[in-house]
């Protein structure tokens, strides 16, 4: 199950191959539809997954190796699909900003708990006020992260171009019988919660698991996402063992296929994303896409993103989570409301005009 942010790079480089077929795509990955090819092109995109415990490598590869290759090619922009980029490009370059999570929370509630996460964290607090100097335009996800950079950075706010994400609309949809491909999760259509994302400290699992168990309801709460955080999926299994719902009521999927995770949106009762912060919410937009009502924060990005089709709440307070869930449970016609608005709403995130946006930033960029 690919991450929000490998999700806009897989994606964006796609598309951005089929408007301009003079897209080269630097990648460790094959990204099906675009051929690879070593002629000279216009524009250059940097797409790597070394893995998740590769960071330093990464970053080592960029500011070497890569930014060799650039300096001998013939390119006319260089643009970074994830959040990272040159500290002294050799061409125009162009980074992606997806969250500024880091910027708000301290160790005690961001991924920092382990050596690498700490390191990480540290080095893009001392690159990303240099990546964003020296780069001639920046992509944010949403407004809301276009407003963090601003803020935080003091960027002028003209170099800051909003460009949403978009869902897979080939595999995001209304399915009807999704129970044959629940069977293998030991799962019951109609008969839990779901939570889908990393599991991260400012995702706010706990506070999830905390309102879950006050609903009164015989359904399951099934978190699905990779764990980055070992510590805290502790703290979260704690949590629940506290309430006596660990074994019975609660259900974590750290693997969900790519295939399979629109038959968990379609059979959940509501996609629930309680997160202290988001730079867009990916999982959002797939949910409602599905037909899956949605709950979700009222801070950060996430009213942004979901508009009025969505219950919003106080990720701070456990009660103000546990109502929305009831409020679904208790109220078919509501989350009946919320599904039609969730479809409509899905259909202004498509990957195609977001690309579509970015080429022309592209063209802005290489034409002044």
């Amino acid at each position: 199950m690919h991450t929000g942010i490998e999700r806009f790079a897989l994606h964006m480089s796609q598309e951005l191959y089929r408007i301009d077929a003079n897209t080269k795509v630097v990648s460790t990955q094959t990204i099906p539809g675009i051929p690879y090819s070593k002629s000279p092109c216009s524009i250059a995109i940097s797409n790597r997954f070394f893995g998740k415990r590769e960071y330093i490598l990464r970053a080592i590869w960029d500011q070497t190796f890569f930014r060799r290759h650039l300096s001998k090619a013939m390119f006319d922009l260089v643009f970074f699909p994830i959040q990272d980029g040159l500290l002294f490009p050799s061409v125009n370059q162009i980074i992606t900003v997806h969250d500024l999570h880091y910027q708000h929370f301290d160790s005690s509630i961001s991924d920092c708990r382990n050596e690498i996460s700490r390191f990480r964290t540290k080095l893009y607090k001392y690159k990303m006020p240099h990546i964003l100097e020296h780069s001639v335009a920046v992509v944010a996800v949403s407004e809301s992260t276009k407003q963090d950079i601003v803020v935080s950075f003091g960027i002028n706010p003209d170099k800051i171009h909003v460009i949403y994400n978009g869902y897979d609309e080939f595999r995001f949809h209304a399915i009807e019988n999704t129970q044959p491909t629940l069977d293998r999760y030991v799962l019951q259509s109609g008969n839990y919660f779901l939570f889908v994302g990393s599991i991260l400290k400012h995702k706010n699992i706990v506070r999830l698991v905390q309102a879950f168990a006050r609903l009164e309801t015989e359904a399951i709460l099934v978190l699905a996402g990779a764990c980055k955080d070992a510590d805290y999926l502790e703290d979260i299994k704690k949590a629940a063992a506290d309430l006596g719902i660990l074994e019975t009521r609660l259900r974590y999927l750290e693997y969900v296929s790519d295939d399979d995770l629109p038959f968990l949106y379609n059979g959940a009762i509501s996609f629930v994303l309680p997160s202290l912060h988001e730079g867009f919410g990916v999982p959002i937009i797939e949910a409602m896409a599905c037909g899956t009502p949605v709950i979700t924060s009222n801070c950060s990005a996430m009213p942004e993103i979901a508009g009025d089709a969505a219950l919003l709440v106080d990720p701070t307070s456990v009660e103000s989570i546990a109502a929305a869930m009831q409020e679904i449970l208790d109220h078919p016609q509501r989350a009946e409301v919320l599904r039609s608005a969730g479809l409509e709403r899905a259909k202004q995130f498509r990957w195609s005009s977001s690309a579509q946006k970015l080429y022309e930033v592209f063209k802005m960029v290489s034409e002044s």
